[in-house]
């Protein structure tokens, strides 16, 4: 019997072309010419159903899952608030108020999830982001401390700023930490296939294969991609059948519909460079009408998405990127919180500082402080300070290790530097030795956050695009020091260093920090 889903000789020779659905799921799909074969039957998914807009693979979170981290949520909001009380008790600022302050918080508790719920907090792709879910929980806080405030005028609650800005900074803190923890687990399953959005991809270009890479490489994505779709290419032609791993090549764009119900995928992804725009416009028209999901690339890398908006130019949905923000006022609030953090650390580092110190001097002698020339922010060069974690005469040896350098391009890396000492290798491994440069960070020449400070002899064999990076200070810590480090090659380390550049905001800043002191506490090393 015809489907009404499609036509019944399209499924036989889908029947004769995958073979069946067990063979697809484990993608051995022969990329041969069609042939003949004896092979099991195959029912194509959904041929039996009547139309209920049934999506197939389209639910990467179960109700269970959102139901737990609805539960995780207001634990943790509980806690925070609980912590609130505790610390606004012991300060003296409710003053004999506890129980009016536990009253309000309780009366508060039914409001937290639909706030949460409605900054998205409960979408798939939502908890992939940091940044983003982080916006989402500070924008609910602010909201939650509406709510409170408004309880609390109600019960003519006394102290009412100062309880309201600890409850923000608590309830902030335990639903982030419980969100990281939440975003370990769920990444986890996904990396073993469970709570995954079974996609294809139409394209079979340069864009198509480096898109199904990303998409394998991070499977905390939620996406498993079960093969790709393609006419005539447009643009260079890749040779799919190369690395199986990425999916096999299923067939032409016409068969999208059934190929993508053959393979209970939820929907496709576009690569829009090696689409027509005829073939593009057919395909989202049919899939969407059947209540799959369709996503398109925008052909543009390294651009933050919270910069990017789409808005109707006449007939056409064009993508508009907000221009970087170089307000002076983020500039300055940047500034402060360096001068601030930098400050209080200094202090609290100071006796590290100088057992460190003592250190370096007993065991390889004089000179504990490493001075060497970097390039600034604009190109200007300033003496960056670390502490020393090499022999004296290191820069000296240099010439004769270069045949050695682990890195590409013009950075020098060696897992193994025989120049390191043994003191300087602890050093490196905790990232003590960069301590020094919160002096740096105080008299204005690095931030805290911000591209690694490159050698004049590095910033030479720079191209123009490079050379973007010097439009802001360089940091202690950044994006390329927290995504591998050593192991990160000068490619990922430019593309690290030029999206700061582009999309940095103070969220981000604090992301990072909060991401370097894991890599800290991993003992990962320093750059």
């Amino acid at each position: 019997m015809q489907s009404e889903w499609g036509h019944a000789t399209r499924a036989q020779d889908l029947r004769r072309r995958i073979g069946s659905a067990d063979v697809f799921a484990r993608g051995a799909v022969s990329m041969d010419a069609p042939s003949e074969v004896s092979v099991p039957e195959l029912t194509i998914v959904g041929d039996p159903l009547p139309r209920t807009r049934r999506v197939l693979g389209r639910v990467p979170f179960p109700v269970q899952v959102k139901t737990a981290l609805v539960a995780a949520d207001l634990v943790a909001t509980i806690c925070g608030m609980a912590m609130a009380a505790g610390l606004s008790a012991r300060v003296g600022v409710t003053r004999g108020e506890t129980g009016a302050t536990v009253l309000t918080a309780l009366l508060s508790v039914p409001i937290w999830p639909l706030l949460y719920a409605h900054q998205g907090l409960y979408q798939a792709r939502r908890i992939t982001r940091r940044a983003d879910e982080f916006r989402g929980i500070v924008n609910s806080v602010l909201a939650g401390v509406l709510v409170l405030a408004g309880i609390s005028v109600i019960l003519q609650q006394e102290h009412l700023r100062e309880w309201l800005l600890i409850t923000a900074a608590c309830v902030t803190g335990t639903v982030t930490l419980e969100r990281e923890l939440a975003r370990r687990v769920i990444g986890e399953f996904r990396s073993r296939g469970v709570m995954t959005r079974r996609v294809v991809i139409v394209g079979r270009n340069e864009e198509a294969t480096e898109l199904a890479e990303a998409l394998h490489a991070n499977r905390g994505l939620g996406y498993e991609v079960v093969g790709f779709v393609a006419d005539v290419p447009v643009g260079p032609v890749i040779d799919l059948r190369s690395d199986p791993e990425l999916g096999p090549y299923l067939g032409r764009t016409a068969e999208v519909l059934d190929l993508v119900r053959a393979t209970r995928a939820g929907g496709v992804i576009v690569a829009t460079t090696g689409v027509d725009q005829r073939s593009a416009n057919r395909l989202i028209r049919d899939l969407t009408r059947e209540g799959l999901f369709v996503e398109l690339t925008s052909s543009m890398r390294d651009i933050a998405a919270n910069r990017i908006s789409v808005r109707p130019l006449g007939p056409y949905p064009v993508m508009c990127v907000e221009p970087v923000a170089q307000f002076s006022w983020r500039r300055a609030a940047k500034r402060t919180f360096d001068l601030i953090v930098a400050s209080v650390a200094i202090v609290i580092t100071a006796p590290i500082l100088a057992a460190a110190a003592i250190a370096i001097r007993v065991t390889s002698g004089p000179g504990v402080m490493f001075h060497q020339e970097r390039v600034g922010k604009d190109g200007v060069p300033f003496r960056l300070h670390k502490l020393r974690t090499m022999v004296p005469d290191a820069e000296e040896r240099l010439a004769d290790l270069k045949a050695l350098n682990e890195a590409s391009g013009p950075m020098f890396k060696m897992a193994d530097d025989p120049r390191v000492t043994p003191v300087g290798r602890f050093l490196r491994a905790t990232s003590i030795d960069e301590l020094p440069q919160l002096f740096d960070v105080l008299k204005g020449q690095m931030s805290l956050v911000g591209p690694r400070p490159a050698l004049p002899c590095e910033a030479a064999q720079w191209d123009e695009t490079l050379w973007e990076r010097l439009r802001v200070q360089p940091g202690i810590t950044g994006m390329w020091q927290v995504s591998g480090r050593y192991t990160t090659s000068l490619e990922t380390y430019a593309r690290l260093d030029l999206y700061y550049v582009d999309n940095w905001s103070l969220v981000t800043d604090l992301l990072i920090l909060a991401r370097t002191v894991g890599v800290v506490l991993r003992r990962k090393g320093g750059a």
